[in-house]
């Protein structure tokens, strides 16, 4: 059976709120009413032994628990608060060059061909203090012009020393037949070899010029000028000085979806663990500086705790991988003994807000680097609430649909009997309101309100574990002028104040063998006049 849950904190489990999801499911008073009844009926609604894992099971997904050797149950939140690839970090824009010089064809016309070669150095401009010793494009088109009032035909050969193209050399040809003449090659599996003893990011160019003589006249000198462009470069590895870029992880939040629907009350956790690891694929150092982590409350009424201590560490210098495909990992953890992590969250916080910034190469250019276009530096956080520790005055709230029926006159009451057997060291007030369709309070169930669930007792430290469970019976009629209020019933408002053994004053922990029975049943007292018979 599907349980709709609100939300289970600390060693509260919101056990007594799944019997009403199952009313909500299995009993509908049309049905009632309209089959040929007894006057008296009776019938079991909900027989159920839940476990943790039915509790929260339609609350979060399956991965929330995780169970010890000894069946403890700790709650777990993991998730990735920071990812980014090289490519994202660091960008390559389009490059664009021009380069001029005289052609000069020696003697008279020319009729067979002439040959001459010229050297130029192309500069990249990259942001970031980058300094570049190779790259290899996935991705890239190589556009090449040469305008000349050269009045023969000719053939340019580009060659760039170093570079090759998956692994022969590099080389391009453009045919010239008039100014204007052009190539587009694609540069894709092309590793460029940069030169910077003397200007960062030079990349030398060699130009193989040979002039097809057709008998026309020799007017040199000729106008030489060659436009070449880079566009659309994506590339697969860099090798160099990579540049200082800034990190910004800025307003990264780690949700808390246990406390959601919390209103108010306290949960003491004895032992929270709070992970940052960082997985660091750049081949480059990283320095950041946590500057702000605060737990939050959303929920009335507001409250914030801004998480300190020694385990934080300011600067925090991140691992680096030694090889290109390598990850290095780096990370903390903040707990009770070096944090304040315990009392902020112990404000019942729906979030957790890290203000993080850091940059590459802290240090300057002291080392080389390297990238691939995927690996990826990735900040991961894992919350960890072992169940252990106390609650006191821990209230929750929910709303559900529900409708009883518009035509409740045959009826003259509803008796409700629920059964309860905890093996949970968890006390339970739950009420449920009867709302119109605009969620205005009808009439609640327990009238007087009644505990419905009883705390087992735990055994002794450290292990707390309980042998004996509890059991409770609580019955409840509804007749007369509140079955009106059923009629018009839309929606229910569940709300449970909850406690942990003692009213919250003795440590208690969970373990994933302990139970609660669950019995619900319902008996139906009709009416009916002699014509109806």
């Amino acid at each position: 059976m599907k349980i709709k849950l609100l939300l289970v904190s600390g060693m509260l489990l919101l056990i007594s709120f799944s019997f009403f999801s199952c009313v909500k499911d299995d009993f509908d008073m049309d049905t009632v009413t309209a089959t040929n009844w007894n006057p008296n009926g009776a019938a079991p609604l909900i027989n159920s032994d839940l476990t943790l894992w039915d509790i929260l099971k339609d609350y979060d997904s399956t991965d929330l628990l995780v169970v010890d050797s000894n069946k403890f149950v700790y709650l777990v939140y993991e998730d990735t608060v920071y990812s980014q690839s090289a490519e994202e970090l660091i960008p390559i824009g389009n490059q664009a060059f021009n380069y001029t010089d005289n052609l000069s064809i020696p003697g008279g016309p020319l009729s067979g061909d002439y040959t001459t070669s010229y050297d130029y150095d192309f500069d990249f401009s990259l942001s970031g203090g980058i300094q570049l010793d190779s790259m290899t494009l996935k991705e890239g088109i190589l556009n090449m012009v040469l305008n000349s009032d050269l009045n023969y035909p000719a053939t340019i050969v580009m060659s760039i020393p170093g570079a090759t193209q998956n692994g022969v050399p590099y080389r391009d040809t453009l045919n010239y037949v008039a100014t204007g003449s052009s190539v587009n090659s694609d540069l894709t599996g092309t590793k460029l070899v940069f030169d910077n003893s003397v200007v960062d990011n030079r990349l030398p160019v060699h130009f193989d010029v040979t002039v097809h003589g057709n008998g026309n006249a020799n007017l040199s000198p000729y106008f030489f000028g060659v436009d070449m462009s880079f566009s659309n470069l994506r590339f697969r590895y860099m090798y160099g000085y990579l540049g200082q870029f800034n990190l910004n992880l800025n307003n990264d939040t780690i949700g808390i979806r246990i406390y959601n629907n919390n209103l108010t009350g306290s949960v003491n956790w004895e032992d929270p663990r709070l992970y940052i690891n960082v997985l660091n694929g750049w081949g480059m150092p990283i320095r950041t500086t946590v500057d702000y982590l605060e737990a939050i409350r959303t929920n009335t009424p507001p409250a914030g705790v801004v998480i300190s201590g020694t385990g934080i560490p300011n600067p925090w210098d991140i691992s680096y991988p030694a090889a290109m495909g390598q990850v290095a990992s780096s990370g903390f953890v903040l707990n009770k003994s070096n944090s304040n992590i315990d009392a902020a969250l112990n404000i019942t916080p729906q979030r957790i807000l890290a203000l993080v910034n850091g940059s590459t190469n802290p240090n300057g250019n002291v080392m080389k680097n390297f990238v691939e276009d995927i690996s990826r530096m990735a900040v991961e956080a894992k919350l960890e609430l072992p169940f252990y520790g106390t609650a006191n005055g821990f209230i929750l709230q929910d709303t559900f649909d529900l409708s009883f029926g518009e035509d409740l006159s045959n009826v003259e009451w509803i008796l409700f009997k629920v059964y309860t057997k905890n093996m949970f060291p968890v006390d339970g007030d739950v009420q449920l309101f009867f709302c119109d369709s605009n969620y205005v309070w009808l009439d609640s169930l327990l009238n007087p309100l009644e505990q419905t669930l009883v705390a087992a007792t735990p055994g002794p430290a450290p292990d707390y574990i309980v042998t004996q469970p509890r059991e409770k019976t609580v019955t409840q009629t509804i007749q007369g002028a509140r079955l009106n209020n059923l009629e018009v019933t839309k929606h229910i408002i569940v709300r449970a104040r909850l406690d942990t053994y003692n009213s919250g004053t003795e440590l208690v922990k969970i373990y994933s063998y302990y139970k609660l029975g669950l019995r619900l049943s319902a008996q139906v007292q009709f009416k009916f006049n002699s014509n109806e018979l």
